[in-house]
């Protein structure tokens, strides 16, 4: 979000903060925190039934919700911006603490997968199956598009258990650790992991689409990669542009794909039909208006499910970007992918 009615002390602050060297500092202490957090959660969690686990997670966000109130402040400032005045303080309040609740309920069932992947086909429901198998039969490959909502790391790795190449990409962690867990946690699900800033991810990331393999991709982030500003719950949000850059020039559908939690428990994965590039002849257009079009799903996805989004990302930290050059921008991104 832009600095507007802030103090100028705090602004300065933040620009020290971020040129300092400290905000990496921190993030690398706080990602130790949660590697270290998360190990020492694995053997009791492991331990216990899955329902059990699951209530835990639930009492264990609503303590850690309550202790920091910079997650409250930035959930609800961005509830205000989505919902405005039609969602009460309260019910603003009440999606926050129960979307950090489906963070906790992701980070059990990670840790509980082994014990679900014997039942897949009973935690998981799915819908649009068909629109996958379309685009293997017609032997293209495809780039499958979500965003963090529901559970999103059940998705690749339920397609992998159904027998099909993907591969998603994904952010280095600043801890090793817990890259390296998180890394582990998705190859021994039979999912490949493209490192979007290694010095392969370009050829990796071509050689999935060439093998017409389906390429995974988190598009609802405010990351520092090629990116356009589109719309997003009514304000300009720079959006990464590495899917709609590959779908524009290797002429490949896009599968918006989600994991939903199911109010009996589990999942329902909903594959919506293929998007198809536009082909208007400009494909700087194009690039824009599927990128635009993605966020629209995004948007309508997370209407209908509020509680299972990450509310305290800052999706609008950054004012809009100008018009972008596709010819310099679609390198980086397809490296930054």
């Amino acid at each position: 979000m832009a600095d507007e009615h802030v103090p100028e002390s705090l602004t300065t602050w933040r620009r020290f903060y971020k040129r300092s060297g400290l905000r990496h500092f921190v993030r690398r202490r706080r990602h130790a925190l949660v590697y270290h957090a998360g190990r020492a959660a694995l053997g009791p969690l492991q331990a216990t039934s899955l329902p059990r686990a699951l209530a835990f997670a639930d009492r264990a966000a609503d303590v850690v919700y309550r202790a920091l109130p910079g997650v409250r402040r930035l959930a609800l400032e961005h509830l205000a911006i989505a919902f405005g005045d039609t969602h009460s303080p309260a019910a603003r309040e009440d999606i926050a603490r129960e979307a950090y609740r489906n963070m906790a309920r992701l980070a059990v069932e990670l840790a509980k997968l082994d014990d679900i992947r014997p039942r897949f086909d009973e935690y998981i429901s799915v819908e649009g199956w068909e629109h996958l198998e379309g685009v293997l039969a017609a032997d293209r490959g495809a780039i499958a598009v979500s965003g963090k909502i529901g559970n999103w790391e059940l998705l690749p790795a339920y397609v992998a258990y159904r027998g099909i190449a993907i591969a998603a990409v994904a952010k280095r962690q600043d801890d090793p650790r817990l890259n390296r867990l998180l890394t582990d946690f998705r190859t021994n699900n039979g999912v490949q992991v493209i490192l979007r800033d290694s010095a392969t991810s370009a050829k990796e990331t071509l050689r999935v689409l060439q093998q017409r393999g389906i390429l995974a991709m988190l598009l609802d982030m405010d990351v520092r990669v090629p990116s356009v500003s589109v719309p997003f719950f009514g304000r300009l949000a720079r959006t990464p542009v590495a899917a709609a850059v590959l779908a524009v020039r290797r002429d490949i559908p896009v599968l918006p794909a989600f994991a939903q939690r199911r109010p009996e428990g589990g999942h329902h994965i909903t594959i919506m039909p293929p998007i198809l590039p536009p082909k208007s002849g400009d494909r700087q257009r194009d690039v824009l208006e599927l990128t635009r079009r993605f966020n629209e799903i995004l948007e309508d996805q997370i209407r209908r499910h509020p509680t299972e989004w990450n509310w305290w990302h800052r999706r609008w930290r950054r004012p809009p970007l100008p018009n972008f050059d596709l010819d310099a921008t679609a390198p980086q991104a397809v490296a930054s992918a």
